[in-house]
C-alpha cells in the first residue's frame, strides 16, 4: 500500500511538472507574439512619424526589440541557461524566469510583469502600449504615446495613425475603407484611400511607395490571392500595413517580426 501511494505521488508530481512546463511554454509564445506586434507598431511609427517623433529613438527601440527577440523568442528550446537568470551582452537582466517572471529590455525597461497574464505592456522608451493587454476590449497606443485604437481586436472599430489620422473605420471587416495620411499640394495632410473594399479579392488598392529621400508617393495595384484577408487578419492593422508598405521594398530587420500570414494569433490569448 505504501509503495502504491509513493508511486501515485510521483505520477502526480510528474504530471504537475509537465503541466507547469506546458503553461510556461504557452506564456513564452504569448509574450513573443506580443513582442512581434509591438515591433510592427514601432516600425510603422518610424516609417510614418509625426512632428513629435524622434526617429533616432524609434530606431533604438527597434534594436531593443530585436535583441529581446533574439534572446527569448528565437531559441527553439529554452534551456535552463537562457530561461532563468538570462542576461544580455551588456550585463542587463532579461528575466529571472522567462516562463513566469518579468521580462526586461536591454536598456533595463520593463516589457511585461509576467508573460501570459493580464498586465501592462511597456515600450522600450517607457511608454505604455496597453494597460490590460490580455483584454481585447482595451485601448492600445503607439510608441509616441498617441492612441492607436480604443478597442484592440474589436470588430467595427476605428484605428488611428501615429499622427492621429484615420487608418480605417472598420478594422475587423473585409470590404471596408482604409486610408493613408498623405501630404496635399496646399501643405496640409489629407486622406489618400488605400482601398474602398480592402481585403476583397481582385479589389484595386493604392500602394504606398517611398523615394530615396523618404517622401511618399502611390501607385495603383490589384489585390491578388496572396493579399486576401479574413476578418481576423484585418484586426492586425499594423501587420496589414507593414505587408502593404513593404510588399515590393528591400528587406529590412523588421521582416523577422512580420511572418507571411501577418497574424498575431496568441497575442493576447
Amino acid at each position: 500500500m505504501k509503495r502504491s501511494s509513493t508511486l501515485l505521488l510521483i505520477l502526480l508530481m510528474s504530471f504537475s511538472s509537465l503541466s507547469f512546463a506546458r503553461e510556461g511554454s504557452a506564456n513564452v509564445s504569448s509574450a513573443c507574439a506580443t513582442l512581434e506586434f509591438m515591433a510592427k507598431m514601432v516600425s510603422l511609427n518610424t516609417m510614418l512619424p509625426d512632428d513629435y517623433d524622434d526617429v533616432g529613438e524609434m530606431v533604438a527601440m527597434e534594436n531593443q526589440l530585436a535583441e529581446l527577440n533574439l534572446m527569448a523568442c528565437q531559441p527553439v528550446i529554452l534551456t535552463g541557461y537562457n530561461r532563468g537568470n538570462s542576461y544580455y551582452l551588456n550585463g542587463t537582466l532579461a528575466s529571472t524566469d522567462l516562463y513566469h517572471k518579468a521580462w526586461y529590455f536591454p536598456n533595463g525597461q520593463l516589457f511585461m510583469a509576467e508573460p501570459g497574464e493580464d498586465t501592462t505592456i511597456y515600450y522600450p522608451n517607457g511608454r505604455v502600449m496597453a494597460h490590460h493587454w490580455m483584454h481585447g476590449d482595451q485601448a492600445i497606443f503607439w510608441p509616441n504615446g498617441y492612441l492607436a485604437s480604443n478597442y484592440f481586436r474589436a470588430l467595427d472599430e476605428t484605428w488611428y495613425y501615429p499622427d492621429g489620422h484615420i487608418i480605417t473605420y472598420e478594422a475587423g471587416y473585409a470590404g471596408g475603407r482604409w486610408f493613408y495620411p498623405f501630404e496635399r499640394l496646399d501643405g496640409g495632410v489629407g486622406q489618400e484611400v488605400i482601398s474602398s473594399n480592402w481585403g476583397n479579392e481582385d479589389e484595386s488598392f493604392t500602394f504606398l511607395n517611398f523615394t530615396q529621400d523618404g517622401s511618399l508617393y502611390t501607385s495603383s495595384e490589384r489585390i491578388r490571392r496572396k493579399l486576401i484577408f479574413d476578418d481576423i487578419d484585418l484586426l492586425d492593422v499594423p501587420g496589414v500595413l507593414l505587408l502593404v508598405t513593404r510588399l515590393y521594398q528591400a528587406t529590412d530587420s523588421a521582416k523577422q517580426f512580420a511572418p507571411a500570414d501577418i497574424n498575431i494569433t496568441g497575442a493576447p490569448f
